[in-house]
């Protein structure tokens, strides 16, 4: 985290006046917008962090490994549903 402030405010109040909201967050202050509707939403300056790669070569291998099944669990719900 930062040492600059993060500042809470609720939707409407955002709406009221988003340029000040913006220029806020560009001068490197967090911005979270709160609303009843949703979860709340996040300004901040900078581009955002990149996750590292996933790493398939590794994954595809660990599936490899996996125990195969006989059946298909899919085609068990779905002989299920059309009953």
């Amino acid at each position: 985290m930062s040492d600059m402030a993060t500042l809470r405010v609720r939707n409407r109040d955002f709406q009221r006046a988003p340029a000040g909201w913006l220029h806020k967050a560009r001068q490197g202050d967090t911005v979270v917008i709160f609303s009843v509707e949703g979860p709340p939403l996040t300004l901040r300056a900078g581009h955002p962090k990149l996750e590292e790669k996933p790493d398939w070569d590794s994954h595809f291998e660990w599936l490899k490994k996996q125990p195969v099944q006989e059946t298909n669990p899919v085609d068990e719900l779905r002989r299920d549903e059309s009953r």
